[in-house]
């Protein structure tokens, strides 16, 4: 069923829903490693804004096409300083961070970092929780990270080694 962008824009969905050609895509989300990561890999993020002129954000909606035809939302972003302050990001972010779920399908991953990558986000990070691994995308394609160590210029070296461990270790 097709809805109208103003009712997917004044609605709040839960869980929530990206929208895409008039259409509500499902965001598989919410079971324990899938929100743990996020939480870790936001946290670690947030303690290098104020150094690295950044501000972390989970789970906000960017319009990535024109006209407003598509709606994503990436499990954690990372914007550079400054930058405007909007309902719905409409600038891309430095860096968009994707935690997958076991439900999530190989396309529909694809067409969402397609999507990113089209709207000009420099780098996205692709991350498994399940299989313990990392993906980096960028305009030159998709690669593994077999160290599970990413780096961008602005955010600087995340190791998700460390996360990794984080998320099995039943005291933390």
């Amino acid at each position: 069923m097709a809805v109208p962008v103003e009712k997917y824009l004044r609605t709040a969905y839960h869980p929530d829903v990206e929208y895409v050609d008039g259409e509500l895509v499902e965001r598989h989300v919410g079971d324990h490693k899938h929100s743990r990561l996020q939480v870790l890999a936001a946290s670690w993020l947030s303690l290098q804004e104020r150094d690295r002129r950044i501000r972390v954000l989970i789970g906000p909606r960017l319009r990535v096409s024109e006209p407003e035809q598509r709606y994503r939302i990436p499990d954690v972003c990372v914007m550079a300083l400054p930058y405007r302050s909007e309902p719905v990001l409409t600038t891309p972010p430095h860096l968009a961070i994707e935690i997958l779920s076991p439900d999530d399908e190989t396309a529909d991953i694809l067409a969402k970092v397609a999507d990113y990558l089209r709207f000009g986000i420099p780098h996205i990070w692709i991350v498994n929780p399940y299989k313990g691994t990392v993906q980096e995308a960028d305009r030159e394609g998709i690669r593994n990270c077999p160290d599970l160590v990413v780096e961008t210029e602005l955010v600087g070296r995340m190791d998700f080694r460390e996360l990794f461990a984080r998320l099995e270790d039943p005291t933390e």
